[in-house]
């Protein structure tokens, strides 16, 4: 029964049933066969640990599959799915540093871990060194199969204390604590690039970043240096005093070359005059008048021969 002024709801309207026959087989049967196949995922997830492995940037996942042991294809970046018998172990391949130094907090070993190599000529230096690395990419299991993830204290750290020392035998202590320090360094990075280039390693720079010296030995090397430079400067003071007087010697040319080119005018200008003066005896006197031109001159006297005296005074 309505009351009147009450409002009723519309009635709703009836969705039409589908009949399962309308459905195309093959989606029935994976609407069927993805629930199962998502419970057994999360079964095996729990009983074996989760099989979905997020590898992520600068990093490659080494698989250990339980019955066959290390695989050789590495996992790239981003997320995979393997097997729950297949664990996955994470390296590291952008670039790492190794530092050995004699500041305590400053290397992978706490304390003095600064390298003693002894030169050629037999005295001991304290080297303090960082080494940058990186693994190879597609290499990275084979660093698991023989290094383990200790690689870098296993194979790394010895191979640095080693190629130092071998290096620095055949050098004076000069030529590491001097100018020579990036040439050793260098020999330094072939020698220690060498040795891990086969255990999958590349070696991408050394740095040699303190050299310390026995007292007396560092007090030499200086005096020496020091020498070096004040014989450097006094060579540069030399040449350029010679420089200077190279200079004044072309000046002093210069001066005497112009002064000789001007005598020689002056004596053809003589001689001109004088030839000029043989044939015209005259002409000195007119060039005494014009010379007198515009000056005050209120009584001019011309040579006694010319018999006259003239009167400027009312010129």
């Amino acid at each position: 029964m309505v009351v009147e002024g009450e409002w009723e709801p519309e009635p709703q309207k009836r969705v039409p049933d589908i009949p399962l026959g309308a459905i195309p087989p093959i989606f029935s049967k994976l609407a069927r066969i993805i629930p199962i196949i998502f419970v057994i995922l999360i079964l095996f997830s729990i009983m074996f640990g989760s099989i979905f492995v997020s590898v992520g940037a600068g990093e490659v996942g080494v698989k250990f599959n339980q019955f066959g042991g290390v695989e050789e294809d590495e996992l790239g970046e981003g997320l995979h799915i393997v097997p729950p018998w297949v664990s996955v172990t994470k390296y590291s391949v952008r670039s790492e540093t190794y530092t050995m130094s004699g500041i305590e907090g400053e290397g992978q070993v706490t304390g003095d871990d600064q390298i003693k190599a002894l030169t050629v000529e037999g005295l001991t230096l304290g080297l303090d060194i960082t080494v940058r690395y990186r693994l190879m990419s597609d290499e990275v299991s084979t660093v698991h199969q023989n290094l383990g993830t200790n690689y870098a204290e296993k194979i790394i750290r010895p191979t640095i204390r080693s190629s130092i020392r071998e290096v620095v035998s055949t050098k004076t202590a000069l030529q590491v604590y001097g100018e020579e320090r990036q040439l050793v360094a260098g020999e330094m990075l072939t020698n220690i690039d060498q040795a891990l280039g086969s255990d999958g390693i590349i070696v991408e720079e050394v740095l040699v970043r303190n050299v310390v010296l026995p007292t007396r030995v560092a007090e030499a090397i200086e005096a020496k240096l020091q020498a070096d430079q004040e014989a450097q400067r006094m060579i540069f003071v030399k040449e350029k005093e010679q420089l200077e007087a190279e200079r004044k010697i072309i000046e002093a040319n210069g001066v005497a070359n112009a002064t000789i080119a001007e005598a020689h005018g002056e004596a053809e200008a003589l001689r001109i005059i004088n030839e000029q003066l043989a044939k015209n005896p005259d002409l000195i006197n007119y060039k005494y008048i014009q010379m007198l031109q515009g000056q005050d001159i209120q009584t001019m006297l011309v040579p006694t021969d010319q018999g006259i005296i003239l009167d400027a005074s009312n010129s």
